[in-house]
């Protein structure tokens, strides 16, 4: 009441007008700043495209000045928006705990809250931007152009935890050394483009966002599903044989002795949690190998690419209805065509590489008719690929999956996913433990390293917590995750969601078992859920009274001054000289005419119909507060609601009024 003083607005209402300007002011101060990077970018893409004209180091140094202030502009923006986004949520469900009336402020200010442009808009476009700004600066160094080259990864990656709040720092630390690739449906790809095709690509780029980066939509990411199939009936031995390869990698990396269990052997490590069905949504699914090389490199983008003997393309069949039956299917096609070395498979791999395909469909054959196996987890993930376009960083390729989500089935509730709250950085390379560009992660305090984390196994036994023997050393990693706040906004609007439905579910048994209870209550009570006083205090409930006191105001306010009118006609008209009232004797002095028997007929008259109009506003007042008063309780009785007392004498009265009317004027 100090701060917004008194009035007749009310104050809930004054703190939502107070709100929708603080949103105006923060939309407006991101589009504004969404300009001023734009504009940096066009400064950096000018100073490129002025290298091919008069060369020279000084326009090459003032590029990359321009993209380290355009990457720090980003990083800070992005930071602004995770801040307001916050901020907002907080203020709003401060409001609903604070006030008693029943009125929730999230239920419609958080819908609109994620329609917000500070909050909607993406940022992708602007990273794109530095990505192919980096690149065309590292080609004018080099001097040559960017060709793909064979690729000697390993057979296995390594998955880092990254802090989502540190995504959009890490991206723009990793464009200065890697190139962000696309999904194929974008029609882009900027491998063997000089630096003058990437200047003239990111003027391209530039063009289409417009001023304000409105104008195309730009997508990086690209949704992945990862399926881990085990058998629990049989104790989940997929998952029990990577927690004791786990156990030895962990081993390892502090110096231990390893020691392999006797129903595993060292060659079958690579191979411990078995295979996934992997599907990235653009153009159908892969099986390969648990954290396979070939994930992150040649099968980035499925269909899978003969070249690498991890992984073979899941066929698609009408008869076969279950993934399982696919599954098994595929993998006895893909031995039958290995064992017998076809020529297409010999191109590509070699005898060497058919002779590893064939063991590994073979495994995946003898799983399925060994085991009984089913889907135990489900991944989703936005997957955003990368790779090396340096020296130190060539035979690099790495994923960062965000928006992390586990499902026991494919295509579950919300209500049955669970969130992972970091991102994860999945890297194939070598000499990974030397890399500058991981020194510089580890050194912004935003990458949580568990040795030998894996994030099917941590699936299953986050899905499977009561079922499986043991969880892995790792599981609790996200324990440093106190509040959803921390979370980023994608998963603090999950989060929003899942206690949203909590409470509606909440709401509903305590409604259910409210009726139970008063079944033998002779006038049972209507039980105040927050569901039931919402719809108590409707605002069309509210309205209708209001709207109704207004009619009534209307017709009496016009009948007063027909009334009024009459009644000084019945003083000061025009009579016969000498019939009139002095002009000293005015309206102050008499009420009526006595001069002559109409004119004092006319005044009671004129006088009843003020009297009339008066007391029925007065009633259609006391009839407005009754009824507001009835809907705040959930009293809606006949008497209040449904009067047929105060119509029926105005009518009466009025009827009256005229038949007098008429009877003076045939007298």
């Amino acid at each position: 009441g100090d701060t917004l003083g008194t009035g007749a607005q009310p104050a809930e209402s004054r703190f939502y007008e107070l709100l929708q300007h603080e949103m105006g002011k923060v939309n407006r101060f991101f589009q504004l700043q969404l300009r001023t990077l734009l504009d940096k970018f066009r400064e950096a893409q000018r100073a490129l495209q002025s290298i091919q004209k008069v060369g020279g180091a000084e326009p090459l140094a003032r590029a990359n000045k321009l993209l380290e202030e355009a990457a720090d502009g980003l990083v800070e923006l992005d930071k602004f928006k995770y801040l307001n986004f916050t901020g907002f949520r907080k203020i709003a469900k401060k409001f609903d705990k604070s006030t008693k009336s029943g009125v929730t402020l999230s239920s419609w200010f958080m819908p609109q809250l994620k329609r917000a442009f500070f909050a909607a808009h993406r940022l992708d476009g602007l990273l794109l931007s530095l990505s192919l700004g980096y690149a065309a600066v590292r080609r004018f160094q080099s001097g040559q152009c960017s060709e793909a080259v064979p690729l000697t990864m390993p057979s296995r990656t390594m998955t880092f935890c990254l802090v989502p709040l540190g995504r959009m720092r890490s991206l723009c630390t990793l464009v200065k050394s890697f190139q962000l690739v696309l999904p194929p449906l974008q029609g882009h790809a900027s491998e063997g483009m000089s630096g003058e095709e990437l200047s003239s690509e990111l003027q391209k780029l530039l063009y289409a966002l417009g001023t304000e980066g409105l104008h195309v939509p730009c997508r990086i990411a690209t949704q992945m599903t990862a399926e881990y199939f085990d058998s629990p009936t049989d104790g989940f031995p997929f998952y029990q044989s990577h927690l004791q390869a786990c156990a030895g990698e962990g081993r390892k990396s502090v110096g231990l002795p390893f020691t392999s269990p006797p129903w595993i052997s060292v060659s079958d490590i690579r191979q411990s949690l078995g295979f996934r069905v992997r599907q990235t949504g653009e153009r159908g699914d892969v099986v390969e190998m648990d954290a396979a090389g070939s994930s992150v490199g040649l099968n980035a983008f499925t269909p899978v690419q003969l070249g690498s003997p991890d992984a073979f393309p899941l066929e698609a069949t009408p008869e076969m209805s279950s993934s399982l039956e696919r599954l098994k299917a595929s993998a006895e096609a893909t031995l039958k065509k290995a064992e017998v070395k076809e020529a297409s498979f010999m191109t590509a791999f070699g005898e060497p590489g058919c002779r590893e395909l064939a063991t590994f469909a073979s495994q995946v054959a003898g799983a399925c008719a060994s085991y009984r196996l089913e889907s135990v987890a489900t991944i989703g993930a936005s997957r955003l690929l990368l790779r090396g376009d340096t020296v130190e960083t060539r035979n690099v390729r790495m994923a960062m999956d965000e928006e992390v989500q586990f499902a026991r089935a494919p295509g579950g509730q919300v209500s049955d996913a669970m969130d992972f709250p970091y991102c994860m950085l999945e890297v194939s390379g070598e000499n990974l433990g030397a890399a500058k560009w991981l020194d510089e992660l580890r050194g912004d305090a935003v990458l949580r390293e568990a040795p030998g984390f894996n994030v099917g196994v941590q699936a299953v036994a986050a899905l499977w917590k009561d079922d499986v023997p043991s969880l892995p050393h790792w599981y609790h990693v996200e324990d440093s995750f106190d509040k959803p706040e921390e979370f980023g906004p994608a998963l603090q609007r999950r989060a929003d969601e899942y206690q949203a439905q909590e409470a509606r579910e909440e709401a509903r048994q305590r409604t259910g078992s409210e009726r139970i209870q008063a079944l033998p209550v002779v006038e049972p009570q209507v039980p105040e859920t927050s569901e039931q006083a919402e719809m108590m205090l409707q605002p069309k409930d509210l309205l209708a009274s209001e709207r109704t006191m207004l009619e009534w105001m209307h017709t009496v306010f016009a009948l007063a001054i027909i009334a009024i009118g009459l009644w000084r006609y019945s003083l000061t008209g025009e009579l016969p000289r000498g019939k009139a009232l002095p002009p000293s004797d005015g309206l102050r002095q008499q009420f009526f005419n006595s001069s002559s028997p109409s004119r004092m007929l006319l005044g009671i008259y004129s006088l009843f119909l003020v009297l009339v109009a008066i007391c029925f506003g007065w009633y259609a007042v006391i009839t407005h507060l009754q009824r507001i008063k009835a809907l705040m309780k959930n009293e809606q009785k006949d008497r209040i609601f449904n009067r047929r007392t105060g119509p029926t004498i105005f009518a009466g009265c009025m009827a009256l009024a005229l038949a007098a009317h008429l009877g003076l004027q045939l007298a």
